[in-house]
């Protein structure tokens, strides 16, 4: 399918204005072409003058994960994120947090498919998105920020499975606990928010290199250290603070290893150093 020949003047504005906009993405327009008339239903002519062109072409070239498309959205549209907070207070680490979330609502998708903000090429206005996303992250995190009690955290990790890891649960809850949030204190912040992302929002290393610019490689090196560097600090805290036999240092050592990455959600972000 194609634009009727009388729109062709029409189209050919829309892709000047495009191209204008943002001089520095790389696109092609019969691929971008070909997906706007599938959007529109095959009806492209009359919907062609409802669309802003600068908008239409970075939500369809980001939803495809163009780097650039993504670089251009955090430059000119992520930065209303903090204004949109205001009323939340002046928090930087939570504003950093809803950022993060709304770059994973909008910018990550499964395999094989476009990314969410896509689905917005065809109006809306991507400024008001973005607020709108950031308001609805805050008020999720401000009605899950309540503190977690330390044996109720615990339970949820180690489960029914492991009558060992159990009764090391019972006994050492609140050392645990307290170990752990020393060692979330002591990670960086682009550590906690790289196992934030892995953790909470479920992120795959894909989604965190492509929400960092960076390569998979790079992803994956910085996720696995921020896990070991966790785990070593909540072993060094506990050490410290507890006299333990070493067969049960050994076992809260594979406590830590394998499952203490989750405890992070009992943890409210609003809360991290």
């Amino acid at each position: 399918m194609s634009v009727e020949p009388a729109s062709e003047a029409a189209w050919t504005r829309h892709l000047e204005v495009g191209r204008a906009a943002w001089p520095s993405l790389v696109w092609d327009a019969a691929s971008y072409r070909a997906w706007l008339i599938e959007a529109c239903d095959g009806d492209l002519a009359s919907r062609l003058a409802t669309l802003d062109p600068a908008e239409t072409v970075l939500c369809w070239a980001a939803g495809h994960g163009d780097a650039e498309a993504h670089r251009l959205v955090e430059l000119h549209y992520m930065q209303q994120v903090a204004p949109a907070l205001r009323r939340f207070g002046p928090d930087p680490a939570f504003v950093d947090e809803v950022a993060q979330r709304v770059r994973m609502k909008l910018l990550v998708a499964p395999a094989g498919e476009l990314a969410p903000i896509a689905r917005y090429a065809l109006g809306g206005g991507l400024g008001g998105l973005v607020r709108v996303a950031a308001i609805r992250e805050a008020l999720t995190l401000r009605r899950l920020d309540k503190p977690v009690e330390p044996a109720e955290a615990l339970e949820d990790l180690v489960g029914e499975q492991d009558p060992e890891l159990r009764a090391l649960k019972e006994r050492y809850a609140h050392e645990f606990q307290r170990a752990f949030t020393a060692a979330v204190a002591e990670l960086a912040p682009r550590d906690r928010h790289i196992l934030r992302l892995n953790l909470s929002a479920k992120a795959s290393i894909d989604d965190i290199a492509r929400i960092h610019r960076t390569h998979r490689a790079t992803a994956a090196r910085w996720l696995t250290a921020a896990r070991e560097q966790l785990a070593e600090g909540t072993r060094r805290h506990l050490q410290a603070g507890l006299q333990i036999e070493p067969d049960e240092l050994q076992s809260l050592l594979r406590l830590i290893r394998t499952e203490a990455p989750r405890m992070l959600e009992s943890i409210p972000p609003d809360r991290d150093p």
